[in-house]
């Protein structure tokens, strides 16, 4: 090929761009990104990928809203006016009534005056494009339902949708495939793919290169806050979708037994006879009959929507219908005389709700040494001995970088660590995580899986772990519970 013919070729692709980051550094907030390349964002999609803590989220609200930011120099193709960019974060953010506790929206007294979906909707529910779009993601059915009672997978698909109404030539994605189970994940892929061809731009925030969608025209990374070059070759794409992280070498035995936090005299770690949680007319849970004896370990599947959230909470205290149940917890009945605090002091919990209302602003070895005290006493001085137990398991996650940071100023996989290392430090006598690899990279994936394998063997826990995707379920994993939506 003519060198004249080729150059011609990279002009033309350095050209057809939506979005032309000027700037070799580009701020938001606290985080500067270097930008070496001066790198371009094409029309189509466009995949932002790095590990967790890369600066890729900071790149997006970049994007979205940051063009008059630290000096930025950002070029916007003629016909660019409106972008959007959703986050893990926003799940709450449509009904303006945003709860301010983890439990609000499971106590029915207290969300009588929230609105429902149509409500909230108003208008735009009966624009032609809310129904299409909303049988593509099979959330039709939500329509009359309360905001708060929607499950975070179906709260995500009714956000994607409301911003579509608003019709943005570009929509930031940070993170979309969070909270959804594999057919919900087709769903949005087939929903891209036809917005593509309809002539909107995507930008997907992904820091799991098994995410990345076949369809997609180009990969921007991130490592280490700097901007890659973007990458259109499908060749290149192809395998940066296919590499395959070590494992990291951890070692479990160098943490001191908490056997005292395993409740060793119990044979049931929990059991549920006849469950059902009931919301008005509507009727989530009914007839759940689910034993979980001391070791056993367990997953918990389901659709979104089935109440496998729900459910936790009846297991974890922070449900009051709890007591219209027959529970029992470390064989102990469920309202024979016990505190909630108690019942959580024997278990360690990690959930996307608690990660959305954690509100500490303390320092993450604060924050993760306050899972080794009793819920009376988080909130006094560290001891040496439990400074030195933080430090190694914060070694233990790939974490020690944090340790003098806030948890508002982490990124979302980050703020996931720290809430498993919180959960996980008292070695508890139950071990419940909801989702616990929401927003990882795949190196921490598989951290996280090997922690809880090596935990829970080594000290007998019983565990609960949900997810919606046999491959990260946990070797020691012998039993399934799975829910089916009503």
């Amino acid at each position: 090929m003519p060198k004249r013919f080729f150059n011609f070729i990279l002009y033309e692709k350095m050209n057809n761009y939506i979005i032309r980051l000027d700037s070799q550094r580009l701020g938001y907030g606290k985080v500067v990104l270097s930008n070496p390349s001066k790198t371009h964002i094409p029309q189509g999609i466009t995949v932002v990928f790095g590990e967790n803590g890369s600066g890729k989220t900071t790149l997006g609200n970049i994007l979205a809203k940051g063009k008059n930011a630290y000096g930025n120099r950002i070029t916007f193709r003629n016909d660019i006016n409106s972008i959007r960019i959703l986050a893990f974060t926003d799940i709450h953010a449509l009904s303006g009534m945003e709860a301010q506790y983890q439990s609000q929206r499971m106590e029915a007294t207290m969300n009588d005056m929230v609105p429902t979906v149509r409500e909230i909707m108003g208008t735009k529910i009966h624009d032609p494009k809310m129904m299409e779009l909303s049988y593509i993601l099979n959330i039709n059915d939500v329509i009359d339902k309360k905001i708060n009672y929607l499950s975070s997978g179906e709260l995500r698909k009714l956000l994607i949708i409301n911003a579509l109404l608003d019709n943005p030539d570009v929509l930031i994605l940070d993170n979309p495939y969070i909270g959804l189970d594999p057919v919900s994940r087709c769903e949005l892929n087939n929903m891209m793919e036809k917005l593509k061809e309809d002539g909107l731009s995507i930008i997907l925030i992904l820091c799991d290169a098994a995410d990345i969608p076949i369809f997609t025209d180009a990969v921007i990374t991130l490592d280490n806050l700097t901007i890659s070059q973007s990458i259109q070759d499908k060749r290149q794409i192809s395998d940066i979708r296919n590499h395959d992280f070590e494992e990291s070498s951890l070692d479990i035995n160098i943490l001191k037994s908490r056997s005292g936090n395993l409740k060793t005299d119990h044979k049931i770690s929990f059991s549920i006879i006849d469950g059902h949680i009931r919301y008005g007319e509507r009727q989530i849970l009914k007839n759940i009959n689910w034993e979980v004896k001391k070791g056993e370990k367990w997953v918990l599947t389901g659709s979104n929507g089935s109440g496998k959230s729900l459910l936790l909470s009846l297991i974890c205290a922070d449900n009051p219908q709890a007591y219209a149940n027959d529970i029992t917890l470390f064989d102990r009945k469920r309202g024979s005389g016990e505190s909630i605090w108690e019942i959580k002091d024997a278990i360690g919990y990690v959930s996307p709700e608690m990660q959305l209302f954690f509100k500490s602003n303390s320092y993450i070895k604060e924050i993760i040494a306050q899972g080794l005290r009793n819920s009376l006493n988080k909130y006094l001085p560290l001891t040496d001995e439990e400074i030195t137990e933080t430090e190694i398991w914060m070694r233990i996650l790939g974490i020690s970088h944090l340790a003098d940071r806030r948890f508002t100023e982490l990124s979302t996989g980050e703020q996931r660590l720290v809430l498993v290392a919180r959960a996980m430090i008292k070695q508890p006598a139950l071990l419940v995580l909801d989702e616990p690899l929401h927003g990882l990279d795949a190196r921490n994936k598989k951290r996280v899986i090997k922690i809880v394998n090596d935990l829970t063997e080594r000290n007998g826990s019983s565990l609960i772990f949900v997810t919606h995707y046999e491959n990260e379920i946990p070797d020691c994993v012998s039993n399934t519970m799975a829910l089916t939506k009503r």
